[in-house]
């Protein structure tokens, strides 16, 4: 498979000599910041993920803003070490260096976020850093120090490759609101809704509940519903909280 041949210091000179003054401001700091570190990574490899994340389809993206997973507006991490970065090799007729296909490609990334995390360098629109960090975790074959784990090792996280970090947390913040209110438990109505727990739900109750979380949500939303998520001070004898 061509795609794990090493870039040669022709192709890599040819493809990325624009490329490294246009990131010189960050190339740069990075090499600084590399100096005296056990962990290096080749300086031409950071310039990728700089070029591979402003190339992709979505706007108003840049090297220093990262989502774990796919936003309207930022790259996911996988995303990029795994596609971006090789499809902008293939357009500029040089070969996806070989340690991007494999999961040291995952550890350069992570390199590159202690960087920009270290250096202040990191969005403040972009997901936490232990959050970018999960992908590599979960898939991308590093353990928690961001080092190769073991061929049998299992992942040290478990998998929320296909959950949005911020919209998830909101989301799970507005249920568990919703639930105190109604004297639920939030895990009770998330087994519900998969089918998993003591009883599955028939669905004249899910959709009960589906409305009902429904409605409040949107309660909620337009000022809050009375007497949640605490009693007023003084409550009006015809709307109790606990009604």
């Amino acid at each position: 498979m061509t795609h794990l041949i090493p870039l040669s210091p022709w192709d890599s000179y040819r493809a990325l000599g624009p490329i490294r003054d246009v990131y010189s401001h960050l190339l740069v700091a990075a090499a600084r910041w590399q100096d005296g570190r056990e962990r290096r990574t080749d300086p031409d490899h950071f310039a990728l993920i700089c070029v591979a994340s402003d190339a992709g389809f979505v706007r108003e993206v840049s090297p220093t803003r990262w989502t774990r997973t796919a936003m309207d507006k930022f790259w996911a991490v996988y995303h990029v070490l795994r596609c971006d970065v090789p499809n902008w090799c293939s357009l500029h007729g040089c070969l996806w260096p070989v340690d991007l296909a494999e999961a040291r490609g995952n550890s350069m990334g992570w390199q590159w976020f202690d960087f920009l995390t270290e250096t202040d360098r990191l969005d403040g629109a972009s997901d936490p850093l232990a959050e970018l960090r999960k992908p590599l975790l979960c898939y991308g074959g590093l353990d928690r120090h961001g080092r190769l784990r073991g061929e049998d090792a299992p992942a040290p996280v478990e998998c929320e490759c296909h959950l949005p970090y911020r919209a998830t947390v909101q989301l799970l913040n507005r249920l568990g609101q919703q639930c105190e209110y109604h004297g639920r438990r939030p895990l009770d109505v998330l087994r519900a809704f998969v089918g998993d727990g003591p009883r599955h739900p028939d669905p004249a109750e899910l959709e009960t509940l589906r409305t009902e979380l429904r409605d409040d949500l949107r309660d909620i939303e337009q000022g809050g519903i009375s007497g949640f998520p605490y009693p007023p001070d003084d409550p009006s004898p015809d709307d109790p909280p606990w009604r």
